[in-house]
């Protein structure tokens, strides 16, 4: 492939010019995403309980919403700090997420093995 293939009319990669396309709607839905979570673990702090679960939510969403603002300087600027930093926040964001998704399945599972549990000892009769 010569380089006029991998180029485009303003000389900027097709990679380039996807991302500058695609960032700023990137940066509208991490933000949206983002605002939801942090409503949702503020009202998931409205409980003790719930709190457990409320704070590292609320964690999230700000991560989100500060990842977004990072993706949105990086498209005005190119710098590669704000890319870095964008990712650095999303990392941390999806991590939280995995943390929370892998809880979320150990309680599922406890859960439906006390309900198999009581079912068979017969103890809902």
């Amino acid at each position: 492939m010569s380089t006029e293939e991998l180029t485009t009319d303003q000389g900027q990669t097709p990679t380039q010019n996807s991302m500058s396309t695609n960032l700023p709607n990137l940066t509208k839905y991490m933000s949206f995403i983002g605002l939801l979570a942090m409503i949702g673990g503020v009202l998931y702090c409205i409980t003790i309980i719930g709190a457990i679960i409320g704070v590292p939510y609320y964690i999230m969403g700000k991560r989100l919403r500060e990842s977004g603002e990072a993706f949105s300087g990086y498209n005005a600027s190119n710098s590669a700090r704000d890319l870095e930093t964008a990712i650095e926040k999303q990392t941390r964001a999806f991590f939280i997420m995995y943390v929370l998704a892998i809880i979320s399945l150990v309680l599922v599972a406890i859960y439906l093995v006390v309900i198999i549990g009581i079912l068979a000892s017969g103890g809902l009769r």
